[in-house]
């Protein structure tokens, strides 16, 4: 058995060497450890503040005179590691452990026991016996991009970007776990050209490698990165279907159900809403349905992170129950120029008011029941 190694915690920020990004691209050619600044860009300039609307919005927990936190992502150069495909983390062979990797992965594993050898509370590593290597690779993907579309829209992608814009791309491929279709689209449409190796193995060891700690909750506090990376996305998607009003359903979804979504679809339908379900969709026809949009409706979830792809000037409506209130759509708007208007109405209602199918299905967590004549005239006055 391999002898455990003692880890330690860096933070990028705090415990990296910062330079310029071409002596990082030199240090990352000498597999030494280092970090350099992306731009400080803030795109959401003359963007509408938003509309706060429902019953319940004097519950929501942030203001609409306050623009949400910009995080300016940093990119990172590591030597000898071993790195976890399926939770993104990166932990050198000297026992340090990426702070900006395992993010995303802590909200799976508190005390990340789930990385395959780390100790509870990440305090040492039995390396794993048998491992592929791979001499050099870019890691770009967290834990909750494996299988969250928002995550891996503004997490990820913009990730790949960073590290593209830094030039440490030019003769590195990008690392990942076997991929679904869907992100192997996301990718070709951000990144067309870059090399993507996918590597189906529980531990990978590296001689060196790098990433950006955008992969931390970006989704959280994107900068102008993401209006970069929307602008690249949109210019490499089919033409539009030419749909202007869409509304997101998520009467497919089980985890948190809206009830009476069915009437309330009946009604946009009415008023000229293509209704989507967007799991049915490929990543490229769900980006070409954003085209030609001029009004967004949905249910707070992952697939509003195709805000980032309508035009500039659009509106989104992200209708929030008050046990799941989040400004993350609304960061993301203001950065594209999309005006986000929210609604907001009490949750949870009692779970017998969904219907018992939804109940019993996999991975139920709640149901919240908006009053649908006041949502539809708040979704009027947008119009």
């Amino acid at each position: 058995m391999t002898a455990p190694i003692s880890l330690r915690l860096i933070v990028e920020a705090r415990d990296l060497p910062s330079m310029p990004a071409d002596a990082l691209r030199k240090c990352f050619t000498r597999a030494e450890s280092g970090l350099a600044w992306t731009a400080e860009l803030d795109a959401s300039s003359g963007a509408p503040a938003g509309v706060l609307g429902g019953p319940d919005a004097s519950a929501w927990p942030f203001t609409l005179s306050s623009p949400p936190p910009l995080h300016v992502p940093a990119v990172c150069a590591v030597g000898p590691c071993w790195w976890y495909p399926s939770f993104g983390a990166v932990i050198g062979t000297d026992g340090a452990l990426y702070n900006a990797s395992v993010g995303e992965a802590r909200h799976g594993s508190a005390d990340l026991s789930a990385i395959p050898g780390l100790a509870p509370g990440g305090a040492s590593l039995i390396p794993p016996q048998r491992a592929p290597f791979v001499e050099s690779g870019a890691v770009f993907l967290p834990w909750g991009a494996g299988f969250n579309y928002g995550h891996f829209v503004i997490d990820a992608l913009p990730s790949i970007l960073a590290l593209e814009q830094a030039g440490l791309l030019q003769d590195t491929p990008l690392l990942a776990p076997r991929l679904k279709d869907w992100q192997r689209d996301l990718i070709a449409m951000a990144a067309p050209g870059i090399t993507l190796r996918e590597v189906d193995a529980p531990a990978v060891r590296l001689g060196r490698a790098v990433f950006a700690t955008s992969m931390d909750h970006f989704l959280h506090h994107p900068n102008g990165l993401l209006a970069t990376l929307a602008e690249r996305v949109a210019a490499n998607a089919p033409h539009g279907a030419g749909a202007r009003r869409i509304y997101l359903s998520r009467r497919g979804q089980s985890m948190r159900v809206m009830v009476g979504e069915a009437a309330f679809e009946r009604a946009l339908r009415a008023r000229g809403f293509q209704i989507v379900r967007p799991e049915t969709l490929s990543a490229r026809a769900q980006v070409a349905l954003m085209r030609d949009a001029e009004i967004i409706v949905g249910a707070s979830g992952a697939a509003l992170a195709n805000a980032v792809f309508v035009p500039r000037g659009a509106r989104v409506i992200e209708i929030q129950p008050t046990n799941f209130t989040s400004q993350w759509v609304r960061a993301a708007c203001r950065q594209v120029g999309v005006e986000w208007r929210g609604y907001v109405c009490a949750s949870p209602c009692p779970a017998r008011a969904a219907p018992l199918l939804t109940r019993l299905r996999r991975g139920f967590k709640f149901a919240f029941r908006p009053d649908l004549n006041d949502l539809l005239d708040f979704v009027d006055a947008a119009l």
